[in-house]
């Protein structure tokens, strides 16, 4: 008796623990079973007593109640047992999927009942159905990407392509499953894509990726990035291989036109700087002939000083030279190479610069204030850095405010990658708004001084450019200027690592 009583308390908590519980309707007595498990299920009180047109209540879900209608009258009239999956609305007003199963009885020839099982089986369908809409979105992003997807067997014969596989080689999925992945490969790029393929199958790499060639329907070369992932069995053995194609033609077309032109460019800029080499060295060479023509004369012909032309015609001749002169130091900062920068201390050029223009600076009485760290190095060609640091300094010099004494600031400070300098001056400033589109430009001068020549600017920036960095300037006409150039810092900026 006790063995009898255990087993009957383990079938009940199994039925709990499977949320399945039993009910049967008696044809003959109109009435209506629930055992415990079915109540819970319905979410109703221990001591509900369901009746049989109260049952159908619970489906409120029209396609449900269609369903649980029909079956159950097939199983009176024509004795055919069902199991069927629907939803009802529980007296708590949840909705949840249940499995109906029902078994008609029939005696001589009459159906006198119908019982069956009814178990919860919410949390598994609310599982299949979110996993049916993710393979259902999954689907149609693979159909619908522009990536080439392709499924292949263990012997890489194509089995499944998406829409953007058909774009990129041509091939229309009853095509593609007559072909194995390797007729595609452009002939070159063939034996190390079965390379490739080896090494997946023996498991040396989990993913294959490469930038390879396809062969197109039209015969056409197609430009690709491939991923390839094996998908393997439960021995980890590969059965079947999944591609993932990007098209890269139009990147590489643009590739090669970009480097087409680039070519075209180099040499192009290497013919005009051998034009700049020939006309700079010609017209120097004529130029010191007219000089040494002009000496002559004086000498054998002195008495030519006195004719007014000849001190216009040295002026003209003294004016070329200094134009060749110029030509020279474009055509030299042009074809200066990178191997000639340096790590430069700063600090010890301004002092350098400052020694060398030291009586120009006594002479216009300058005050001058250095805010430069002794330990800030800059990456630099030495006589670039002495000649910007030059032009800048004179040129402050130069255009000075008469009524008022010059005073010339130096900072220096890293920025990140760069060092930033500062020349600023209190002089007579330069009126951006007509001037700043061509402040750096050849022969330009803003102002009517007797030494401007409109040389200087264009080559320091032109040399401040060919060592990486800028040049900036902030101005207001008799207020002053603020040349900022930025050279790129010699010593690397330490990480913090917080």
């Amino acid at each position: 008796m006790p063995h009898t009583r255990n087993y009957k308390s383990l079938l009940e908590k199994t039925a709990i623990y499977a949320k399945m519980g039993s009910w049967e309707v008696d044809l003959i007595a109109q009435e209506v079973y629930w055992s415990k498990v079915t109540k819970l299920i319905h979410e109703v009180d221990e001591d509900y007593r369901c009746f049989y047109e109260e049952a159908l209540s619970f489906y409120k879900d029209d396609a449900s109640r269609a369903l649980v209608i029909r079956s159950f009258e097939e199983a009176i009239d024509k004795n055919k047992e069902y199991d069927v999956k629907i939803k009802i609305t529980t007296a708590k007003g949840r909705e949840i999927w249940v499995r109906a199963i029902g078994i008609p009885v029939f005696e001589d020839g009459k159906c006198t009942s119908v019982y069956g099982l009814f178990q919860d089986i919410d949390r598994e369908e609310r599982k299949q159905e979110r996993l049916h809409k993710q393979i259902q979105f999954i689907n149609h992003v693979l159909k619908n990407t522009s990536v080439g997807i392709m499924l292949s067997d263990e012997h890489c014969m194509i089995k499944d392509i998406n829409h953007g596989f058909t774009q990129l080689v041509g091939y229309d999925l009853k095509e593609a499953k007559k072909l194995n992945i390797n007729d595609l490969i452009y002939q070159e790029d063939a034996e190390r894509f079965k390379n490739g393929v080896l090494r997946l199958k023996k498991g040396e790499i989990e993913t294959y990726t490469t930038k390879k060639r396809y062969v197109h329907k039209n015969g056409n070369l197609v430009y690709v990035h491939l991923v390839l992932t094996s998908i393997k069995d439960q021995n980890d053995k590969p059965i079947s291989y999944l591609a993932q194609i990007i098209d890269l033609t139009e990147q590489y077309e643009s590739k090669q036109k970009l480097t087409s032109y680039l070519d075209i460019t180099t040499d192009q800029n290497q013919r005009l700087l051998n034009f700049a080499h020939i006309v700079s060295h010609n017209l120097k060479s004529h130029s010191n002939n007219l000089s040494m023509l002009l000496e002559l004369m004086d000498i054998d012909y002195p008495e030519l000083k006195e004719n007014e032309l000849m001190p216009l015609l040295g002026q003209s001749v003294g004016n070329l030279s200094e134009t060749i002169e110029h030509l020279n130091e474009v055509v030299a900062m042009h074809s200066s190479d990178d191997k000639n920068i340096e790590q430069l201390n700063l600090h010890h050029y301004i002092e350098k610069t400052i020694e060398n223009i030291s009586a120009l600076l006594k002479s216009s009485e300058a005050n001058l204030d250095i805010v430069v760290d002794k330990t800030i190095t800059v990456k630099a060609i030495p006589a670039y850095l002495e000649s910007i640091l030059l032009n800048l300094l004179t040129n402050a010099v130069k255009y000075k405010a008469p009524e008022r004494n010059l005073t010339i600031q130096i900072i220096a400070e890293v920025v990140e990658n760069n060092v930033v300098i500062q020349i600023i001056d209190n002089g007579l400033g330069i009126d951006l708004k007509r001037h700043e589109s061509k402040l750096f430009g050849m022969y330009k001068t803003f102002h009517e001084h007797k030494d401007s020549r409109g040389i200087g600017l264009f080559i320091t920036k032109n040399q401040i450019e060919a060592l990486g960095g800028k040049i900036e300037v902030e101005s207001e006409v008799n207020k002053g200027s603020n040349f900022k150039v930025y050279l790129q810092n010699a010593v690397k900026p330490k990480v913090k690592v917080s």
